[in-house]
């Protein structure tokens, strides 16, 4: 059975020294204080690789270099999360592959991973980094992509009548409880549909957000309902711009290892294209 998800519980915050990892913490802190939730900070040290053997002294000096830094960190984070009120532990790490060790850290009873859209290297303000693409690709935990400042109070979510959808739904909700956010339900028909037969587009549509409008039992909430048509990433990317929404939720299909490499989806695409906040949440 798919994994159940409510508000979260517990955080984790993968952290660098990125302006994108500061939107991260600055989501995170805003949501931890409206559920109560516990924050871990996390920063993975990377060693930086040598073509040649240094003497010991250096290496030491190197390392000890690396490890002052990453102290700073997360002892920045930690500073953050301490002046908004929210409970907050530490942690660094030593790891050749840094997506690898927060997959596994977010093993340890996680909920909810928030993190930027990119780390240090990376210039492009709203593009994935690698390892955030990473993450993306192969988390169990829900998704918090971090691309702009965000009070989550207006959340798009994506709604296609799919069990993986109704599962970001279900998450979205209790989010919006919380937040006290207004939510937009949204779905895409394919324009090919459309010019078969503009009855059946319209009536396929109009049930699913129907659908999806009755599941939700919570009240009070704000809500509203939109159909589109047209290419469903194209058409999220573009109402997410033009609605002033600030987080776009969407679902995510458990695809086997070769097939999350080797296939293409409309969460990935909207994940890539979007300059609003992203929230995916998996199948399983």
């Amino acid at each position: 059975m798919p994994k159940s998800f409510g508000p979260p519980n517990r955080i984790l915050v993968p952290v660098d020294a990125s302006a994108s990892s500061l939107l991260g913490q600055e989501i995170a802190a805003a949501i931890a204080k409206k559920t109560g939730a516990p924050v871990t900070v996390v920063h993975v040290m990377q060693e930086t690789p040598s073509a040649f053997s240094l003497p010991t002294p250096i290496e030491t000096e190197l390392r000890g270099m690396i490890e002052q830094r990453a102290q700073a960190i997360v002892n920045n984070a930690r500073k953050l999360f301490e002046e908004e009120g929210v409970s907050v532990e530490t942690e660094t790490m030593a790891s050749g592959d840094v997506a690898d060790s927060i997959l596994r850290f977010s093993e340890n009873n996680y909920d909810l991973i928030v993190m930027g859209a990119h780390g240090e290297i990376q210039q492009e303000t709203f593009a994935l980094g690698g390892v955030t693409k990473r993450v993306m690709m192969h988390t169990t935990c829900p998704l918090l992509i971090a691309k702009k400042p965000s009070t989550l109070s207006n959340l798009l979510v994506n709604v296609d009548g799919s069990e993986s959808a109704f599962k970001a739904l279900g998450f979205a909700v209790k989010l919006a409880k919380t937040m006290n956010s207004r939510i937009t339900l949204f779905n895409v028909q394919e324009r090919k549909l459309l010019e078969l037969s503009e009855k059946t587009a319209r009536s396929v549509g109009e049930k699913i957000l129907s659908d999806a409008l009755s599941s939700i039992k919570e009240e009070p909430l704000k809500i509203d309902k939109r159909l589109e048509f047209g290419v469903p990433q194209d058409k999220i990317v573009e109402a997410a711009e033009k609605g002033s929404h600030d987080l776009v939720v969407l679902g995510r299909k458990g695809y086997g290892t070769v097939k999350r490499f080797l296939l293409g989806s409309v969460t990935d695409d909207v994940c890539h294209k979007a300059r609003t906040s992203i929230l995916i949440v998996p199948k399983t």
